[in-house]
């Protein structure tokens, strides 16, 4: 008998801590494998509620099961049927007989519930570079993405008649690798989304880039080069968060402008936002439309104001409502 976790549960996984730990990596199954989960899975779903008591998951949690399993819902588990058209590694094995949805395949199943802004925001925080870990000062660590934008766009280019397939090709198209924290997630989502979307339609950055300084700014600097939040390395340009946490006292706000000044030096211009900022919707509108001149984008009055509701209620969707906005990180 095989448990397969999935969405919302399978997310769950994936977004926290118990993701893919530093020290372990668990191996992906092809279809092959995956149609002898389909097999295993064809028993009755009260035998299944023996393994969900050991799963380490809020409840209920949501498994998937062949068509020929009757399906049932109560506190403890909710019962999903196993679409039959899914691509390769749409699976993780993560303990004997127990198997998980991947992030590609969760991406997906996310897309039947989720507006495109917030898929693109999920996308963001499947493909970065920290995870929330309640053990750790700042409520997040360090740990390599359980997914990549090239990773999710190859599985949907392979899947087929899965309901929410065309809004998730729509939404990764916006999706950036590397976010270091949630707040870089959200402004990276508002700053690739269209205009027709709620976002500020710029041309897609890199999300903790390393830059690196000609020779007066890495004099200037004392170093050969810095990461940078959000970097437009064509056009010279850069996004900086002075986050609540990182930023604080006198030596770092002289550190900050030091920052600022060696980027200079190297060309490119800066552009900060700090958390206080972020808290305001007029401040993120100013400071978007200053990216977009920034980099030589034309902003019609006609067409911003044409969408401007929509921006509103995007905008404070996902940031200024956002649990994230109370911890700035």
């Amino acid at each position: 008998m095989a448990t397969i976790i999935t969405f919302p549960s399978a997310l769950e996984y994936w977004l926290s801590e118990k993701g893919i730990p530093y020290h372990f990596h668990f191996d992906r199954y092809s279809s092959r494998v995956k149609n002898k989960v389909v097999l295993l899975s064809n028993t009755s779903g009260k035998d299944l509620l023996h393994s969900v008591k050991a799963l380490d998951f809020t409840l209920p949690v949501h498994l998937s099961v062949s068509e020929h399993v009757k399906r049932f819902s109560n506190s403890s588990v909710v019962f999903h049927k196993l679409p039959t058209h899914l691509p390769e590694y749409s699976f993780y094995q993560i303990a004997e007989s127990t198997y998980i949805a991947s992030p590609e395949f969760c991406f997906i199943q996310a897309a039947a519930v989720l507006s495109v802004p917030e898929l693109v925001l999920l996308a963001n925080e499947l493909c970065a570079i920290y995870v929330k870990d309640s053990t750790e000062e700042y409520g997040q660590r360090r740990r390599e993405p359980v997914t990549t934008t090239y990773s999710i766009r190859s599985y949907l280019n392979k899947a087929e008649k899965i309901h929410g397939l065309q809004k998730a090709r729509a939404a990764i198209r916006y999706a950036l690798d590397n976010s270091n924290s949630p707040i870089e997630s959200r402004l990276a989502a508002l700053a690739a989304l269209p205009l027709s979307w709620g976002g500020y339609g710029l041309i897609l950055p890199q999300l903790n880039l390393e830059v690196k300084f000609p020779k007066a700014a890495a004099e200037y600097m004392e170093r050969t080069s810095i990461i940078c939040d959000m970097v437009w390395i064509k056009q010279k340009v850069v996004l900086e968060y002075d986050s609540n946490l990182a930023h604080l006292g006198i030596r770092q706000h002289y550190a900050d402008k030091k920052r600022a000044t060696a980027l200079t030096l190297a060309g490119y211009k800066v552009i900060s936002i700090t958390a206080e900022q972020i808290r305001n919707f007029n401040t993120v509108e100013t400071m978007f439309l200053q990216v977009r001149s920034a980099l030589n984008m034309r902003t019609h009055k006609d067409r911003m104001d044409q969408y401007f509701d929509r921006r509103w209620d995007v905008v404070h969707k996902l940031l200024l409502y956002s649990p994230d906005n109370n911890n700035m990180i």
